[in-house]
C-alpha cells in the first residue's frame, strides 16, 4: 500500500483508488469488482474492500464521489473472537509506525486533503482514514 501525498492516489496490490475516480468506474476496477456494499443511507453509499493481503477498509461515496477511505492493516490476533482496547491500540500504533514510515511526521495534510490515524473507542476499531476535501 503507497499514499501519493501529490494527488491522494492510493495504490494496492490489486489495483489504485484515486481522489478523481467516479463510483461506477470504482465499480469496474480491479478493487471495485470485489467490493461489497455495506449501507447505503440516501446519497451515502459504503463498499467494503480488500485491496491486498493484510488490509481490509471501506469505501465511503457521497453520491458519485468519494468522500473518504478507511484502512485496517491486519493483526495476529484477528483471528480471535476476542477484540479488546489494547489491541486496537497495538493496531493503531501500528498505522502510525506505517504513516510515520511512508509519510513522515504528523500532521498528513495536503492541497487534496489529509490521512489520520483514528482509534473509535465506541466502535473499538482503529483506522487510518484518508479525507477527500473538496
Amino acid at each position: 500500500m503507497r499514499i501519493n501525498i501529490f494527488d491522494g492516489t492510493i495504490s494496492f496490490e490489486r489495483g489504485s483508488i484515486r481522489r478523481s475516480i467516479g463510483m461506477a468506474q470504482f465499480l469496474e476496477s480491479p478493487i471495485g469488482r470485489s467490493a461489497e456494499e455495506s449501507l447505503v443511507n440516501e446519497n451515502w453509499r459504503h463498499y467494503g474492500i480488500e485491496p491486498e493481503a493484510g488490509v481490509a477498509g471501506t469505501v465511503l461515496f457521497n453520491g458519485n464521489e468519494i468522500d473518504r477511505i478507511f484502512l485496517a492493516m491486519r493483526m495476529d490476533t484477528d483471528d480471535s473472537d476476542e477484540w479488546t482496547v489494547e489491541r486496537e491500540l497495538e493496531r493503531k500504533a501500528k498505522h502510525e509506525q506505517w504513516l510515520r514510515k511512508e509519510l513522515g511526521q504528523a500532521p498528513y495534510r495536503y492541497a487534496w486533503g489529509r490521512v489520520v490515524s483514528e482509534f473509535d473507542q465506541k466502535g473499538l476499531a482503529s483506522e487510518i482514514i484518508i479525507v477527500y476535501e473538496r
